[in-house]
């Protein structure tokens, strides 16, 4: 069903008079005009093909509200049977279309109260929202709303340009292409293809879906640029037929299912929904020839999506479209438009780049978006209504770092192994690319990974590099590092262990699951351990695509450990280790954090430092990077307790704030090695 707002603008003798003139008609009269006018009108229906009713008038114009089933009747004929209702019912002389909108089934039904209230409506000829099935916005088991995508024709370039200001991925590029190429017909037979959309949140999905649904009108390949949107689905909305009622009148339209469910805790998606997912995948099948169906899937909760989604691949062709990723130029450049769309032009600020998250240098469109979410809240209260300001703090952001994750794992001292493992995956993953263009079958390669070293060695800070550094190249689709260790992985009683490895599994999906010292989830009284570890092996295989695992540990330990579990080390392809830092690979590290913290020293003083990192490197477990980090945050104490000592009248330069010498580092090294080790307690004879 297709609904539309249309207006005509009438003339001649035989129109009825408004304005002064109107005193000359009673009221009722007038309402008895229109009466037989929507009288007639739906006279002309023919197998129910459409409704329409006047629901507005004045002296020059006519307003219908018009609902109609395109297989059954087109938009033109439609115009025609109205122009004629009003030349020979209504008495015009002349009648113009001046106007057509497309809208809303929501707001056609308020329309038709709309005419009801002003009684324009004869008992015979009144039909409400229940009457056309259309009364499904209240239903307690499901939410549905609808939007509308822009009704402007897009040009492939046009296109383009949106998917580029959203980020777009690859895989939209492609859909794009597809669209817009010249072998295919413009005009609507059905829908070669639905579509998964794979987002963090529901505003980055559903700004794929306008686009698609606009490309596709621009293209005459979907009859209407109406948007169904279900979301928060319960267990029980397949006891009613108000599911199937929207599935039926989107007819020439689409409807995003949202697939993460409702907000009950629900457990396993596959058992409780099983009927969800059976009534789903039914309407699916009957409906998918006239109705366009977008899967939309949240990567944090997917729900019953896996399950859904293997139910309807085999009834309908599914095509997955993922959301984009950007550099923060291009973040804040979607921020920005963002603003403009929502008219906070007026309140933009210099301060929107703080909501972006300082941890990452990749930003999925998702970010964006919650950025720009908790933006708006804030400015509201502390900008547009500043009387609101107290009710909440915003924090102090600090400044962000330049440059790319690529480059500052290239920047790091050592790590060559680990750089030539970034350099390969990203390597494989285009050439997996260009093996799909010549049709070659796809062998995708296990990429589980082992981090062996010493404390401070730099393992999480890698992880979280490569995170975003295969991120940036496509490997990975969103992105997300989730760390954990045994506390997160093993439930304390019988049954929790599988689902929590389970559920980090899918906080992690589309990035990396970083299991620090995995060797802890086997301990002596060995408690729901060995769960843990079964499901991790069998979680890595279901996930092999979608997540990339890597255990870190102290080596001998991680050796040990995995010598005892085959199946996790027949599914580990990289075994990385990182050695210990020599004494001039920690001076380079120096010079790195301190550049970070804009502090400089000078030769000596590195000498010095030299020599210090030269007795910790005989030490047992130092604690390598971490020492480095530790010796400097020394020294600034010792510096602070040099400079506040002074004569503080004249102030104190920049140049002495930013230097710090050979007496700041006079740390007796003895003395904290000390602190490490434990004190033997007992008796002597």
């Amino acid at each position: 069903m297709l609904c539309y707002d249309i207006r005509l603008r009438y003339s001649g003798e035989g129109k009825i008079p408004f304005g002064e003139d109107k005193e000359e008609k009673k009221e009722s009269e007038f309402e008895e005009t229109l009466q037989k006018l929507n009288a007639g009108v739906y006279a002309t229906t023919s197998d129910e093909d459409f409704y329409a009713a006047v629901y507005r008038a004045d002296d020059d114009y006519l307003d219908f509200a018009v609902a109609s089933w395109p297989y059954k009747i087109t938009l033109s004929k439609i115009k025609k049977k109205l122009t004629w209702a009003v030349k020979s019912i209504y008495g015009a002389d002349e009648v113009k279309i001046e106007s057509v909108s497309e809208i809303t089934t929501k707001k056609f039904t308020i329309m038709l109260d709309e005419a009801d209230n002003r009684e324009y409506l004869k008992r015979s000829t009144r039909k409400t929202g229940r009457d056309l099935e259309l009364n499904y916005f209240d239903n307690s088991f499901f939410k549905i709303n609808e939007v509308m995508s822009p009704s402007e024709k897009l040009t492939k370039k046009q296109a383009l340009e949106r998917a580029k200001s959203i980020m777009a991925d690859k895989t939209l590029y492609e859909e794009i292409d597809r669209i817009y190429a010249a072998e295919n017909a413009k005009k609507f037979y059905g829908y070669p293809v639905h579509y998964r959309i794979e987002t963090g949140n529901r505003e980055a999905g559903m700004a794929i879906v306008k686009l698609v649904v606009q490309m596709l009108h621009s293209q005459g390949r979907i009859l209407s640029s109406r948007i169904n949107f279900i979301s928060e689905i319960g267990e029980s909305c397949y006891d009613e037929s108000d599911l199937e009622d929207i599935c039926r009148h989107a007819n020439g339209a689409a409807v995003v299912i949202e697939m993460r469910g409702s907000d009950e805790t629900h457990g396993n998606f596959a058992t409780s929904y099983e009927g969800v997912i059976r009534y789903f995948a039914d309407l699916v099948e009957r409906y998918h020839s006239n109705t366009l169906f977008f899967f939309l899937e949240d990567i944090d909760r997917p729900g019953f999506t896996r399950e859904l989604l293997a139910k309807v691949t085999g009834l309908v062709d599914v095509l997955g479209i993922s959301e984009g990723t950007g550099n923060r130029d291009e973040a804040l450049e979607y921020f920005r438009q963002l603003i403009r769309q929502y008219s906070y032009t007026d309140l933009e600020d210099d301060d929107i780049g703080d909501y972006l998250s300082k941890k990452r240098r990749i930003y999925k469109c998702h970010d964006v978006h919650s950025a720009f979410n908790k933006w708006s809240r804030e400015v509201l209260r502390n900008k547009a209504y500043s009387s609101y300001r107290k009710c909440k703090n915003l924090e102090k952001k600090a400044s962000k770092k330049t440059g790319s994750a690529y480059s500052e794992l290239q920047a790091m001292i050592g790590l060559s192994e680990v750089k030539r493992l970034a350099d390969q995956i990203i390597a494989s993953y285009k050439m997996q690319s260009v093996r799909d263009n010549f049709g070659f079958k796809d062998c995708c390669i296990s990429k589980h990974m082992v981090f062996t070293g010493n404390p401070g060695s730099a393992k999480t800070t890698v992880a979280r590099l490569l995170a975003d550094i295969l991120t940036e190249a496509g490997v990975l689709k969103t992105g997300s590092l989730v760390e954990c260790g045994r506390a997160d992985l093993v439930g304390k009683y019988v049954g929790w262990t599988a689902g929590q490895v389970r559920d980090k599994f899918k906080e992690a999906y589309g990035g990396i699951l970083f299991i620090d010292e995995a060797y802890s989830l086997v301990d002596e009284s060995k408690s729901y351990g060995d769960e843990a570890i079964n499901t991790i092996v069998q979680e890595m295989e279901n996930h092999r695509n979608d997540v990339i695992v890597i255990f870190a540990g102290y080596p001998d330990r991680m050796k040990e450990f995995l010598d005892k579990n085959e199946g996790l080390r027949s599914r580990i392809a990289f075994h990385l280790d990182f050695p210990d830092y020599n004494e001039y690979e920690l001076t380079g590290i120096l010079d790195l954090m301190l550049k970070e913290r804009g502090l400089r020293i000078d030769d000596r003083t590195r000498a010095r430092c030299r020599d210090i990192f030269g007795r910790a490197c005989r030490e047992k477990e130092y604690g390598n990077g971490r020492f480095v980090r530790n010796l400097i945050e020394q020294a600034m104490l010792r510096q602070a307790q040099r400079l506040m000592a002074g004569d503080h009248k004249a102030g104190i330069s920049r140049s002495s704030a930013g230097k710090l010498i050979e007496a700041d580092f006079d740390v007796n090294i003895t003395e904290v090695f000390d602190k490490k080790r434990k004190t033997a307690i007992g008796f002597s004879i």
